[in-house]
């Protein structure tokens, strides 16, 4: 079958958007041809390749589809640049776990990013544990993984070892821990967790307690500096990246709950096996950045 750009560019269209509407107006085109050219791939591939949700989500059948219409896209960019001003949607998407986003994944891009003024990034926020899968499925062209191992067809290379730590303010630790982090007052103390997906406190107290699969009340803040603050005002305790709650910690607004137990997080850099311009210096800004404040792995 000879790929029809067309079609593929709705089809991403419609999984980046999340609906048939929303894709439309992005293409500038109807409705009624988004629909009409969605059948029309689903028929040349004889499977269907959305899920018809809210969001619409792809189909297994078409995530190697998406991986090659964003290559394809990726390489137009460099390939012709003009076509950089054309694209209304030509963001590169890279999935970043929402610590490394808040704290250096910005200021190691902004080279890059003065290099490709015209090059837009849409970073998609998950846990680090998530986002290898998101580019597996074709949803982004990178992303920084705590997974070391590449899958089949991508590249890896290491960032560096974040550093997290277990804080709460001093009136929360004589409320709740005034003999120390233990199981029963652990089953009491409110827990700062970022969302559902967020293993990091689990695995922590696990790791401490020798507890398995620990049960603790929680309030679920998913937001980078609302989390820190929740922390400050005493909502909970949490694990917060270092590079965030270093300074709460030294001027006293916050304590180390358990400071014989350090955690460091590995960070890598996945992306596609494909000779681009663009992503060897998004990887070398990524690496240079992170070697600045990131353990060594």
């Amino acid at each position: 079958m000879n790929p029809d750009f067309s079609l593929l560019e709705c089809l991403e269209a419609v999984v980046t958007e999340g609906s048939f509407d929303k894709a439309a107006a992005a293409l500038s085109i109807t409705q009624s041809a988004v629909s009409q050219r969605i059948r029309a791939l689903e028929s040349q591939i004889g499977q269907p390749l959305l899920f018809r949700t809210r969001p619409v989500k792809p189909t297994p059948a078409a995530q190697p589809l998406l991986r090659f219409a964003r290559q394809t896209r990726l390489l137009a960019m460099e390939v012709w640049p003009e076509v950089r001003e054309s694209l209304k949607r030509g963001q590169l998407r890279l999935a970043v776990n929402a610590d490394s986003l808040g704290s250096w994944v910005l200021p190691a891009l902004q080279p890059w990013m003065r290099q490709y003024p015209d090059v837009m990034l849409e970073f998609v926020v998950d846990d680090q544990t998530q986002t290898q899968a998101r580019l597996r499925n074709g949803e982004v062209i990178g992303s920084i993984s705590s997974d070391p191992v590449a899958a089949k067809g991508f590249s890896v290379r290491p960032l560096g070892r974040m550093g997290y730590v277990c804080v709460a303010s001093p009136d929360f630790m004589r409320r709740y821990f005034p003999e120390g982090l233990s199981i029963p007052a652990a089953l009491k103390a409110p827990a700062l967790v970022f969302n559902r997906r967020d293993d990091l406190q689990a695995d922590h107290l696990s790791r401490c307690l020798d507890w398995p699969e620990p049960r603790f009340p929680h309030h679920f803040v998913p937001a980078y500096e609302a989390y820190l603050d929740a922390a400050i005002l005493g909502y909970g305790y949490g694990m917060s990246p270092l590079l965030q709650c270093e300074p709460a910690l030294k001027d006293g607004r916050l304590v180390d709950v358990t400071p014989h137990a350090p955690v460091t997080v590995p960070l890598y850099w996945h992306t596609w096996q494909l000779q681009s311009e663009l992503m060897e210096g998004i990887g070398k800004a990524l690496e240079t950045g992170a070697a600045a404040v990131l353990e060594p792995i």
